[in-house]
This record gives C-alpha cells, structure tokens and sequence, in this order.
C-alpha cells in the first residue's frame, strides 16, 4: 500500500508528538564557556572578560555543576557593556548533565539576579524590565524561580 507525503505527515505528526521532551532537547555542548565565547567572537573583534562572565554552580540541585553566562561582563570591542539592550544584559543557562556535557535550557535579558537557598533548595531571584511582569511603570520586575531538570519554574513575579 502506497501513501501520498500528505497523508505519511498526517500519521507521522501523533507519533512525534509522543516524543519525550528530552529527545527534543538542546543539543549537548562539551564546553559552555567556550561556546559562548564563540558566540561572542562573531559580535566582536576583540573582546575580553570580567569575573562575573561565566558563573559556574550547581543552581538546579542535582549535584552537577551548571554554568550561568552573563553577556554584560563582556567589553566588545572597548566597550563595556556592548551586547546589553535597554532591558538588560543577556545571561545564558546551561545546565550540566550526567553524560558529560551542558544543555543550554534559558536566556533572559536580565538586570542582575541572586541566588538564595529556600528549604535547601536553590532559588533564582531575577531582576528583569517590569514588562515581564506585565507592568509598564519603572519599577524592576523580580521574578523569584527555581530549575528542576531542564526546567524553570516560576514561584512568583512582582
């Protein structure tokens, strides 16, 4: 029995559709550091890093170091803070997995963020515009988050 191409994605697409969201992940990086200093490479000619450029820690409480990247703590080009918009600076994150490697798994212009342990877990309490709180006045936004596997989970914005 022949089948047109139409008719082969029309019973195919159930079929991914049942795929684990882990079979649809990011692929795996050796290096996260390096790979964002890839990136990085292609935006500027010369670029050097400050110390809060690549942050790594184990933020999702797996036991495996993960690795935050902050763009702000680029100077470009001799610029400080070329790669940041007005709603903030890009910070990448990478979550470290049991076969080797880092998957990358968020980015988010943010204006900073701090890390706090809540009943012995880690916590995200990011500083972003207040639009991501879907406000429009000048208040920042914090968005306090937590990751558990390849997943943020929001606890509350304000």
């Amino acid at each position: 029995m022949m089948f047109s191409r139409s008719v082969l994605r029309i019973l195919l697409l159930p079929a991914a559709l049942l795929l684990s969201p882990a079979a649809q992940a990011a692929p795996i990086l050796d290096d996260a550091i390096a790979h964002e200093k890839a990136a990085v490479g292609e935006q500027c000619r010369t670029a050097s890093y400050g110390g809060d450029f690549a942050r790594p820690i184990d933020f999702n409480n797996d036991g495996i170091e993960d690795v935050i990247t902050n763009l702000g703590a680029v100077n470009c080009d001799g610029v400080d803070g070329k790669l940041c918009g007005e709603v903030g600076c890009p910070h990448n994150f990478y979550v470290g997995v049991a076969e080797g490697g880092y998957v990358l798994i968020g980015s988010a212009d943010l204006y900073g963020y701090e890390l706090k342990k809540r009943y012995g877990n880690l916590v995200f309490e990011m500083k972003a515009n207040a639009v991501s709180c879907d406000r429009d006045d000048g208040e920042y936004c914090i968005i306090t988050t937590r990751v558990r596997g390849l997943r943020f989970d929001t606890i509350s914005k304000r």
